[in-house]
């Protein structure tokens, strides 16, 4: 792990979609790695692309993929050349949940990194397979956050890694079950997502992995720059979020879903991290909502959530 550039950000989610351009102070984006992979496409101008060992210039149209742990940087591919961005961060376990013929998507992505395939794609190539416009469909569905955007983000998001295996197939590359083992703590991510809606311990995370508490804390804060506790705690507001914004359910079935002992831990957290209680973020929700009568109601509806 001390090979690596500081990690810089992280992931509550299975996926989060952003807007960026070469005016806003987080640019340049100094060299970095992060546990979760990443779409990345030029919309105008252009951008020089560090990722690992090899530089890029990548011009309006095109897009680079990073995978989980390679070093990467973003900077003007020529000193005061205006450029417009968009990311897609994807947390790769997601593409191991489906049972079917296909090996786990998410080792065929890791031996391709090793056999060190194409992960540049150009504007063509993008087009040719409607990767373009799916790429494009998963920021605006992120950003909109109608009902439903997740699942719609999660299926195009499939498509395009689907894509890209294909495109890898038509290059002699053979779709087989690798040996993608990879450091159980790097997976955590999701399976505390799978899993929030459990009672969650860290000393249970750390038997997960095959770590001795003190051991787990420390790499955990390593990697993932915060203790196991508050991550956990910001994935479980963050599922409380969307019950509140897409359902009429109510604080007690919200609780017993996200895994809280008590509303009342609930509402502390919630207020801690939103600012607000789950009530007041609920109203705003549908004062701004486009169809402020379309939340779905529950099967539990006799408490409302105050």
């Amino acid at each position: 792990m001390n090979n690596f550039p500081q990690q810089n950000s992280l992931l509550f989610a299975s996926f989060e979609c952003h807007e960026y351009n070469t005016d806003l102070p987080v640019f340049p984006v100094a060299l970095h790695w992060h546990y979760y992979g990443e779409i990345l496409r030029v919309r105008s101008g252009a951008l020089k692309i560090q990722r690992g060992d090899q530089t890029y210039i990548l011009s309006a149209g095109d897009a680079v993929f990073i995978n989980p742990l390679v070093s990467h940087a973003v900077d003007f591919a020529e000193p005061g050349l205006a450029a417009e961005y968009v990311v897609i961060r994807v947390d790769l376990e997601q593409f191991s949940e489906y049972h079917s013929y296909t090996p786990d998507l998410r080792g065929m992505l890791l031996e391709a990194e090793k056999r060190r395939l194409p992960m540049v794609f150009t504007e063509r190539d993008l087009h040719d397979k409607n990767m373009d416009m799916m790429i494009e469909q998963c920021v605006q569905e992120y950003k909109a956050r109608q009902y439903g955007y997740d699942l719609k983000i999660h299926s195009m998001l499939y498509l395009i890694v689907i894509s890209v295996i294909r495109r890898w197939i038509s290059r002699g590359f053979v779709p087989q079950n690798y040996n993608a083992s990879i450091d159980p703590i790097f997976t955590l991510s999701s399976y505390i997502v799978h899993h929030i809606h459990e009672p969650l311990k860290v000393e249970d995370l750390a038997d997960y992995c095959g770590l001795s508490y003190p051991w787990f804390a420390r790499k955990f804060h390593e990697i993932y720059g915060m203790s196991c506790k508050e991550y956990i705690e910001k994935v479980r507001v963050r599922r409380v979020e969307h019950f509140l914004q897409f359902t009429d359910c109510s604080l007690e079935y919200i609780r017993s879903h996200t895994g809280y002992v008590d509303c009342s831990h609930l509402v502390r957290d919630f207020r801690k991290h939103r600012g607000m209680t789950p009530g007041q973020f609920r109203k705003s929700c549908r004062q701004d909502a486009p169809g402020k009568d379309t939340f779905l109601k529950s099967i539990d509806t006799q408490e409302k959530n105050g």
